[in-house]
């Protein structure tokens, strides 16, 4: 495992004085970076302002100096901290950058030496306990099943609109962002005179939104009256719950028709991750869909697994329900980062239906145990192959016994590396240099074995070509363990070739080691 140097921090004490010049914000230990990529070398790194022109080492004590222009959030966060911590930077798509223990703020706009600890701030309510529904299950599942698989933006609109629009008596449904016109429309057309149970949260605004989440719930309420039930999921941070279950948000993506089919996305129904787009029959989509984001989906026709998740939707709405507060004025929420483009696809891939005999473990966060311990044990299990697909990696500031269970995945993802499995990351964007340096410290080899990929907001996981996670935990400790979050693990070599094709095409095509700074 790669580890800090042992004396860097005392270097970077020593000679502290030599830092200290206008322009100059952090230093801290860290990595080199050479042509937009992490050498594997390490280095002290300074951050400075835009158009710093000073002059200070290139190495101390034979470690050499890497010298980085800020990023606007980081110049944000290290000259004012509690701007940064109230524009609700919450997560890397938020603009959230990485926190290191060690990193030492030169400006003192903190008046510290060290760079000053900041939270977002917390509405000041009641912490209710998670419970589960009673006597629900979520133990692997055994039989045959029929799945129709899909991934945005090449076919998951043209899979999930017929799957609203076959309700025939009821949907269930909880959700982290509706803002999707064209979702809006298809739901009020295919949902008259059925019954819609929507739990939703209040995240920040997604930059291709059609509208607001709450206009959406005050359009659906007009449109289809008293067969719409809506509940204000207990999330801390929205100001229309009165207590919260869930930290961060309730982030899952998940809609149950008729009790008996089951549609599970890393991607919310809005216009990034279900856009109004098919490029795999027509062709001319195939610009649009380069402004839109990598996400997959599972529709599962079986009574027995839309039931189970059911009882936790419907349990969630229960709760929520007893703790909501009538709206005084809309909601105005934070904007999250525009999406950028990639280079152009490949090739689209058509949704397909497999159907045979396989296991499927339904996970959900925060039921103790459930998503860390099967995930653990899916990546435990490669042998030849394992590639992870996710929006970003964002390992916790300091160890500590809370954030152990999620450590213990990334360290089980090292494992597999280092036994010569062959390891393979994307992730978005928003996994800057600063993120990818903490895992080079945790000891994977970043250097080799990550690419980074434009829009990418899939949560999924290939082993072997065998077995496939489809999810919407981000890999963070509040999208591990505390938030509300949905995947299955589906163990079928059918189903796992489709995504693995995925995943490879992203791999060869879409994505490049290319970073951007913190």
């Amino acid at each position: 495992m790669t580890h800090v140097h042992p004396d860097m921090v005392r270097v970077i004490g020593a000679h502290l004085p030599e830092f200290r010049a206008p322009g100059v914000l952090t230093v801290r230990p860290g990595f080199e970076l050479s042509n937009g990529w992490l050498t594997g070398r390490q280095a002290i790194v300074v951050t400075v302002e835009s158009g710093f022109d000073g002059a200070l080492p290139n190495q101390l004590e034979g470690i050499p100096v890497d010298v980085r222009v800020a990023s606007p959030t980081k110049r944000e966060r290290v000259l004012d901290p509690r701007l940064y911590a109230g524009s609700g930077r919450v997560t890397p798509d938020a603009g959230a950058v990485p926190e290191f223990d060690s990193e030492f703020d030169l400006t003192g706009a903190s008046g510290a030496s060290a760079l000053e600890s900041v939270s977002v701030p917390r509405a000041l309510k009641p912490n209710l306990p998670y419970e589960p529904p009673p006597g629900a299950s979520l133990a692997p599942v055994t039989r045959t099943f029929s799945l129709r698989l899909s991934a945005s933006p090449d076919s998951g609109w043209p899979t999930l609109k017929p799957f609203i629009a076959d309700t025939a008596k009821t949907l269930t449904v909880g959700l982290y962002d509706f803002t999707s016109a064209h979702i809006l429309a298809e739901v009020e057309t295919a949902l008259s005179g059925k019954k819609f149970s929507l739990t939703l949260d209040h995240p920040a605004k997604n930059p291709t939104a059609d509208q607001t989440d709450e206009r959406t719930v005050a359009a659906l309420k007009t449109s289809l009256g008293s067969a719409f039930d809506q509940a204000w999921a207990l999330d801390r941070m929205d100001p229309l719950a009165t207590a919260w279950v869930f930290p961060t948000a309730y982030h899952i993506k998940v809609a149950v028709r008729d009790s008996s089919q089951l549609w599970l996305s890393s991607g919310n129904w809005n216009n990034s991750n279900q856009p109004d787009i098919d490029p795999v029959a027509n062709p001319g989509d195939a610009t649009a869909a380069r402004i839109r984001d990598r996400d997959w989906h599972v529709v599962i026709d079986d009574a027995g697994l839309a039931t189970t998740f059911e009882a936790f939707l419907t349990n969630d709405h229960a709760v929520a329900k007893q703790h909501n507060a009538a709206p005084a004025a809309q909601f105005d929420a934070a904007l999250l980062q525009p999406n950028a483009t990639t280079p152009p696809f490949a090739e689209f891939f058509a949704a397909t239906t497999v159907t045979d005999v396989m296991t499927i473990t339904p996970l959900l966060t925060p039921d103790a145990g459930v998503y860390v311990g099967a995930v653990k044990a899916l990546i435990e299990s490669a042998t030849t192959s394992l590639h992870l697909q996710f929006q970003y990696i964002e390992l916790p500031k300091t160890a500590s016994a809370a954030t152990q269970a999620f450590a213990d995945l990334v360290d089980a993802v090292i494992a597999r590396q280092k036994a010569g499995v062959d390891v393979k990351i994307i992730m978005s964007q928003y996994e800057t240099a600063g993120y990818l340096e903490q895992l080079q410290t945790a000891g994977l080899d970043v250097v080799t074995s990550v690419k980074l990929q434009n829009n990418v907001h899939n949560k999924g996981i290939v082993v072997d070509s065998r077995s496939v996670l489809v999810s919407s935990q981000n890999w963070s400790t509040a999208g591990t363990l505390s938030n509300r979050d949905a995947g299955v693990i589906i163990d079928n070599a059918q189903v796992a070739a489709y995504f693995d094709r995925l995943f490879q095409h992203d791999w060869d095509h879409l994505s490049a080691q290319k970073v951007a700074n913190d």
